[in-house]
């Protein structure tokens, strides 16, 4: 009896410890199925969170490669301009080829401005922004650290600001030094037009290869010959005119510089000389403007190649 009741307690004692064991086992489940879907969740979100990764570095590549084609464009930028200025010269060289040779009707005005740069130039380029033209300024540099129009005001800062807008910036030499001994050799000469070139090119940039002779080409005299050989070994062309405000003189009135300007107009390609430290040229400009374009011109910068340049 005894003995029956000893293994009656062994047998409940075992069903305990396999109940036991087993609620454990089931407990333990729970908990794995439990921590397995939490991984899985955790991984899902790692997952999410890596795909989100994923495309914000495809957008910030793809930024990247927009950065690198703009930077490509910034580093080349002076090539890209000299390319469109290129083709831009090169199709007015061909109307002018056209028109020289009575196969257009179209004319062409070049506006031209000599002496500068002085402070009443900002008021010119007023002027040819408002009406959306390109001119040439035929630049001096003796003494233009200040501007002899504004003492408080220093000229150098115009040469850029004239480059920037997209004329042309051209050669009158350093000291337009006609009784100072400019043109007492050809070497002389050519020295003013290689400082003043240097001096264009420190302002703005640009190096320019179109020069006027101050005064105009006849004022060189016996030399002129000798300095133009010397200009067309150096690269330089050179210019005059065809028509003039007069300006470079003494005006009694707008009225007058007009009178000058119109009276002057009689070519299918002009090339007009003007002095952008005149207040009278300056108030007629607009009307200046207006009248080329009413008859028919269009209005250029000038460019080395072009017909008017003598080379």
């Amino acid at each position: 009896m005894a003995k029956k009741k000893q293994r009656s307690k062994r047998i409940t004692f075992l069903i305990y410890l396999l109940s036991i064991i087993i609620v454990c086992i089931i407990v333990f489940n729970i908990i794995l199925s439990l921590k397995a879907e939490n991984i899985a969740n955790e991984i899902n979100i790692i997952h999410n969170e890596y795909a989100e990764l994923e495309k914000e570095l495809e957008n910030k590549n793809n930024d990247l490669t927009e950065i690198d084609e703009q930077t490509k464009i910034i580093i080349n930028i002076d090539d890209n301009i000299a390319e469109i200025k290129k083709e831009y010269f090169s199709n007015i060289k061909t109307l002018e080829d056209k028109i020289l040779a009575s196969e257009s009707d179209k004319k062409i005005a070049y506006l031209t401005f000599d002496d500068g740069p002085y402070y009443l130039s900002y008021k010119y380029l007023e002027v040819l922004d408002k009406y959306d033209v390109l001119a040439t300024f035929f630049t001096i540099g003796n003494n233009k650290e200040v501007c002899y129009d504004n003492k408080s005001a220093n000229c150098y800062l115009l040469y850029n600001e004239e480059a920037k807008r997209g004329h042309t910036m051209a050669n009158h030499t350093f000291s337009h030094g006609i009784f100072r001994g400019l043109y007492s050799s050809p070497t002389n000469f050519i020295e003013q037009v290689k400082k003043q070139e240097e001096l264009i090119r420190n302002q703005t940039g640009v190096t320019t290869n179109i020069v006027r002779f101050p005064g105009g080409s006849a004022t060189a005299g016996k030399y002129k010959n000798a300095i133009i050989e010397l200009l067309r070994a150096n690269g330089y062309g050179w210019v005059d005119w065809t028509a003039a405000t007069g300006d470079g003189g003494s005006l009694a009135s707008a009225d007058q510089a007009w009178n000058n300007f119109v009276n002057s107009i009689d070519s299918n390609i002009e090339v007009i000389l003007m002095h952008d430290y005149n207040h009278y040229t300056l108030e007629i400009l607009p009307k200046e403007i207006e009248y080329l374009k009413e008859n028919g011109y269009s209005l250029f910068p000038l460019f080395y190649e072009s017909n008017m340049v003598n080379k």
